[in-house]
C-alpha cells in the first residue's frame, strides 16, 4: 500500500486493515489474499480469521496526501485494496474510525470496492448517518 501505485485507475492504495474471507467465484483469484501468502503477512483470511490492524502512523498517510491534494487543487483517488470496506469480520471499530477519515478527507476520492454489496447500503447508513459523502464511490464485482 502506498503512496504510488500501478494500479492505472486509482493514485494510491491504503486499507484501514487486511483481511478477508472468499465469498463466492468472484474471489477465486483474490490477487490481496495472494499478496498476504507471498509477503508472509499473517493469518488474516478466511473464516474465523481475525483481520490485521494497522498503526497510528499508517492511519496520518491519507490526512497528509489530503493536504497535498488540497494545495494541488485536485482531488486524489484512494483505492482500499487489501480489504472488503463491507466485510463483516472488520475488527470492531475500525470501520467507525474508517468513516471518521474518509469525512475528515474532503480532496479524497475513496473508491470503496466490495463483492458484499448487500452489505454496503446498511453499513453506509450506519457510517454516514446523515448521508454518505460526496467524495465515496461505490463498486461492486457482480459474477454469477
Amino acid at each position: 500500500m502506498g503512496t504510488s501505485t500501478a494500479i492505472e485507475w486509482t493514485d494510491s492504495t491504503w486499507s484501514p486493515w487486511e483481511g478477508c474471507q472468499k465469498v463466492g467465484p468472484g474471489c477465486d483469484h483474490c490477487y490481496a489474499e495472494s499478496m498476504n501468502r507471498w509477503l508472509r503477512s499473517g493469518s488474516n483470511w478466511g473464516p474465523g480469521a481475525p483481520r490485521r490492524t494497522y498503526s497510528e502512523t499508517h492511519w496520518k498517510k491519507p490526512l497528509r496526501w489530503n493536504a497535498d491534494a488540497a494545495r494541488a487543487g485536485r482531488h486524489r483517488k484512494v483505492f482500499p485494496s487489501v480489504c472488503d470496506p463491507f466485510d463483516n469480520a472488520a475488527p470492531e471499530g475500525e470501520r467507525e474510525r474508517f468513516a471518521e477519515l474518509i469525512r475528515s478527507t474532503p480532496h479524497l476520492i475513496w473508491l470503496l470496492l466490495t463483492k458484499r454489496i448487500g452489505n454496503a447500503g446498511p453499513m453506509l447508513k450506519a457510517m454516514f448517518p446523515d448521508g454518505t459523502p460526496e467524495n465515496v464511490w461505490l463498486g461492486a464485482t457482480i459474477v454469477n
